[in-house]
């Protein structure tokens, strides 16, 4: 079967010491009028590619584009140098600031790309060249045009689900140059990446990645972390953004530190002078209005995904009021969706002291225990939650894996049936229910669970969701 993409390395006869790089395009589809929309869309988008490598001396040259017995041609430079793949997929983890460099080179390339309303729709280590000339990176592959005629996609473990979904925004560029950044900080290999993946956190659906053996900061972490959140509502909206907070970042790192002796000199009399000021100040602020100001950007924050911004704004917030349990609540959530699960349990638990008819702090409770490996403490939990509020199904999840793991089986098929009765399209639910049933030598109820969370997780473009539930239903029809 052919290929959709050939790639050739030539010369021209007439220039034999310059190689080049042609690419053939086949398209799928013999059908004259889709072929004729197809050609259309080539031709402009590949006449844009052009423009952007003349214009921009680190997108790489396209000199030619053509079209031959109704297949698609790329002529373009071949440049000497290396894939970035050489230099952060070997096993040997780059630091926070080579990449943070590695980042800026590409981000501005990435603006100028934006900035002409184009998508790349292909960043990875591959698709960026280190050129030995003059050791800077440049962007070669742009999926964005290769896509309109074969429709093939790139390599998935760097592509967002909306992508996959047919709708590419300009900020998936910058979850594929996220991935990028940790598999350069974390010296990931080709194969861990594709794993990186399924390492999401079960409560928010986002990459677990950072451990306390990678040394990275916290302000890069959140960086690297928007970047490559699920919802592309909440990660950065442009490149502009993630420049200034890497630049932001950066200045800070290399910021010099003054000499004592320069520092401007203060009278004990100014000192007290500007004590009393302060306190003749704060005594006409109103604590509440504070408090509540101080809540209310916490909880932008925590929308946003910034989860240790947040944290800090809750923790603010608690200080002046020790008594509000939102806040305990909330810092709960922010500290669980950071991995740090006692701290989450230990606020959790002062939410529930201060309220006792939260169903969410019990809820969120529960995952802290689960996180800590306490399952029967996080069933007790669930439990709780469920009697306070019957309602909601990831309660009865969260309940059902718990029940799992001290293998309570049937148990759990009932709290994950639960769960689906409240939510027909929880994925999820019914492919833990298809384990379970796989285990006690169900196998018909088993396919039937598994199928149904292929369904859910094709729509969704889970590619790799869906390539583990389709095993699962092979090893049972076997």
């Amino acid at each position: 079967m052919e290929e959709a993409i050939q790639t050739y390395l030539v010369k021209d006869a007439k220039i034999p010491d310059q190689q080049f790089i042609v690419k053939q395009l086949h398209p799928e589809t013999k059908n004259p009028q889709n072929l004729k929309q197809l050609r259309q869309s080539f031709f402009k988008e590949a006449k844009i590619l052009k423009q952007l490598g003349q214009e921009h001396d680190k997108i790489q040259k396209t000199l030619a584009y053509f079209e031959v017995n109704k297949e698609f041609y790329l002529v373009q430079e071949f440049i000497y140098g290396h894939q970035l793949t050489e230099e952060i997929l070997l096993g040997f983890p780059l630091k926070e600031d080579q990449v943070i460099d590695l980042l800026l080179e590409i981000l501005q390339v990435l603006l100028f790309v934006h900035d002409r309303n184009i998508i790349h729709q292909d960043i990875k280590p591959a698709s960026i060249i280190r050129r030995h000339s003059d050791n800077k990176l440049v962007l070669v592959d742009f999926g964005s045009v290769q896509e309109i005629v074969t429709t093939i996609v790139g390599d998935i473990e760097y592509i967002p689900i909306e992508q996959l979904q047919g709708q590419p925004q300009y900020n998936s560029d910058i979850y594929a140059l996220g991935i990028t950044a940790i598999a350069a900080i974390m010296g990931l290999s080709k194969e861990e990446i594709s794993s990186l993946q399924s390492q999401k956190n079960l409560l928010t659906g986002e990459i677990v990645w950072h451990n306390r053996n990678i040394k990275v900061s916290r302000e890069f972490t959140q960086i690297i972390n928007k970047m490559v959140r699920f919802n592309y509502h909440k990660r950065y909206q442009s490149v502009t953004e993630v420049l200034q907070d890497i630049q932001q970042l950066k200045n800070y790192q290399h910021q010099p530190q003054k000499p004592q002796y320069q520092k401007f000199r203060l009278t004990w009399v100014t000192i007290a002078f500007i004590v009393m000021l302060v306190a003749w100040f704060w005594q006409f602020l109103k604590p509440a209005h504070n408090e509540q100001f101080l809540y209310q950007e916490g909880l932008s924050k925590y929308e946003r995904g910034n989860y240790q911004e947040a944290v800090d704004n809750f923790t603010q917030t608690i200080k002046i009021n020790p008594q509000n349990s939102l806040a305990y609540n909330y810092r709960s959530d922010s500290f669980y969706r950071l991995g740090e699960y006692e701290k989450a349990q230990a606020d959790s638990s002062q939410a529930i002291t201060l309220n006792p008819q939260d169903a969410n702090a019990y809820y969120d409770r529960g995952f802290a225990w689960f996180g800590l490996g306490k399952y029967k403490e996080a069933i007790a939990d669930y439990t709780q939650a469920i009697k306070l509020n019957s309602q909601k199904p990831y309660a009865y999840y969260g309940r059902g894996l718990a029940q799992v793991k001290v293998k309570h089986y049937q148990s759990a098929v009932e709290d994950f049936s639960k769960a689906i009765a409240l939510n027909p399209n929880f994925d999820l639910a019914y492919y833990h229910r298809g384990l379970i049933h796989a285990k006690l030598g169900k196998k018909k109820s088993a396919i039937a669970d598994f199928e149904k969370a292929a369904q859910f997780f094709q729509n969704q473009g889970d590619k790799n969701s869906y390539k583990d539930t389709q095993r699962e239903i092979q090893r049972m029809q076997k």
